[in-house]
């Protein structure tokens, strides 16, 4: 009998620290469009645009110097300017971080290489006589 109280005790111990799990999920829908014949006019130009930078957002440089108009050129070289920009800023600080987060392994110490500081220190407390 004092085993099952004490097994319920850790059992119900472990469980007060676990995680809870989530069994009910509200889908709020945030990113929902708007039916388009409920749109206004401003609405339906916003998404317009929106569907034409999809487009020419997956658009390789060569063909977009071939198909777009001289705005959409503009805001796609603007917006790769930007990114190529943010990637290389990115670059630099990870390659400042990484001797931090990684430091370089110190190699261990050979056993004649442990003798020989002992010697070393046991000259230094001597004051370099010899014994």
């Amino acid at each position: 009998m004092k085993t099952a109280v004490i097994l319920a005790t850790l059992l119900v111990g472990a469980q007060s620290f676990g995680i809870a799990p989530q069994t009910t999920r509200f889908n709020t829908q945030l990113k929902g469009l708007i039916p388009e014949d409920e749109m206004t006019p401003d609405q339906l130009e916003i998404l317009r645009i929106q569907r034409k930078w999809s487009e020419v957002r997956q658009l390789s440089r060569e063909e977009a110097e071939k198909t777009l108009d001289e705005e959409w050129l503009a805001a796609y070289n603007r917006f790769f300017e930007k990114y190529d920009d943010d990637m290389t800023r990115m670059q630099e600080i990870a390659d400042k971080l990484g001797p931090m987060l990684e430091p370089p392994k110190v190699a261990k110490k050979s056993k004649g290489q442990k003798r020989r500081d002992a010697i070393a220190r046991e000259l230094a407390r001597s004051g370099g006589a010899a014994n």
